[in-house]
């Protein structure tokens, strides 16, 4: 029996399919895996001590996934929370690899996914899946990636006795996860004088499912569109002689200050590089051009003293694109090297090969 999720890219918004004829890009044994309908019944007491009557809401289909990170995986959820997508062809000497960028930008409706939720003996194929929160992780073991859906409906079917969950191939070099030393982190363009024991970000896309639910169905009726995009991103680190500097700065509001700024705050650019040990020729750059920077700390008797930078996106940083001439301003860029092929409705990611 199988346990886990995976995806495709929607033709259509929404539309409505056999679970047999879905065609996933890939599929992943997953730790938590949650979608519900999100449809509450209504009642009415009618003047009575106890209610009457009850009738069927309005269904707000919403769920969660968790998994480890790949380099190769993480494509479809770079794809599903960022608006912007430009695809290139390895050539040369790296013509088995692709380049996908990504990065924010002003677009309201985001792609769409079929998703495919299994529970050992049941199948829920979950349509018009759109991103709306994405969360990266990462301390001393394995990446994460924490994912709140929003969708439209679902359709549910239930395998036969000695029947197995038939699993797309697995993708190429795909089995590994991120781990922490596979990644690496550049603050105002440098590495920090200290050692960072742990990483996060926390996007949000804001989707309006309220709006997609009007008369005639219960269910939402249309994409959901993406309001204001936050991302928040934190670092974890140790205040010492390494770090106090950095501390201060972003305590402070200004480089080299030793006492509160009357009125700047400090704002700096964040580099996150991930190049997995196995593959180094594959690698995921994100860049957080311009963030606001804040620091937190506090004293717990003899042990260290834990020290956090708090950093929060501006969308009005440059970045120049793979290309090397067109820039764009953006508060979140990613360029992502691997073995996936560009994302297509017609394209599968399904490139398969060993580890």
């Amino acid at each position: 029996m199988a346990r886990g999720f995976g995806i495709a890219l929607e033709t259509e918004y929404g539309d409505v399919q056999s679970i047999d004829d879905i065609d996933l890009d890939w599929f992943q044994k997953m730790e938590e895996v949650n979608f519900e309908l999100g449809d509450e019944a209504e009642t009415d007491d009618g003047g009575s001590r106890s209610d009457v009557v009850a009738w069927a809401g309005a269904a707000k289909p919403n769920g969660s996934t968790s998994a480890k990170v790949d380099l190769q995986r993480i494509t479809w959820y770079l794809m599903g929370f960022l608006d912007h997508y430009i695809y290139t062809a390895g050539s040369g000497a790296t013509s088995g690899l692709h380049i996908h960028e990504f990065y924010g930008g002003e677009n309201h409706e985001l792609p769409s996914f079929v998703g495919l939720a299994v529970y050992d003996a049941l199948k829920i194929a979950v349509f018009g899946l759109i991103e709306d929160g994405l969360k990266l992780e990462v301390s001393d073991s394995a990446m994460t990636v924490n994912c709140d859906w929003l969708y439209a409906t679902e359709t549910a079917e239930i395998l036969g006795i000695n029947e197995d969950f038939e699993e797309p191939e697995e993708l190429a070099d795909s089995k590994i996860p991120i781990r922490f030393y596979d990644v690496s982190v550049k603050l105002n363009g440098s590495k920090p004088g200290s050692v960072q024991t742990s990483f996060s970000m926390e996007g949000n896309n804001n989707h309006d499912q309220d709006g997609t639910i009007g008369l005639g169905s219960r269910f939402p009726q249309e994409k959901p569109q993406a309001a204001k995009r936050g991302i928040s991103l934190s670092l974890a680190t140790t205040l010492n002689r390494h770090s106090y500097r950095d501390i201060l700065d972003a305590r402070y509001g200004v480089v080299d200050g030793v006492t509160p700024s009357a009125c700047r705050i400090l704002t700096v650019p964040l580099e996150l590089t991930i190049a997995q040990c196995e593959h180094p020729e594959q690698q995921l750059i994100i860049k957080f051009p311009e963030c606001t920077l804040k620091a937190e700390f506090d004293l717990k008797g003899a042990d260290r003293v834990e020290a956090t930078l708090n950093l929060q996106t501006l969308g009005n940083g440059e970045v120049t694109l793979n290309d090397g001439t067109t820039k764009v301003n953006t508060d979140m860029y990613c360029k992502l090297i691997n073995k996936v092929p560009e994302l297509t409705i017609e394209a599968s990611g399904n490139e398969s090969e060993g580890d």
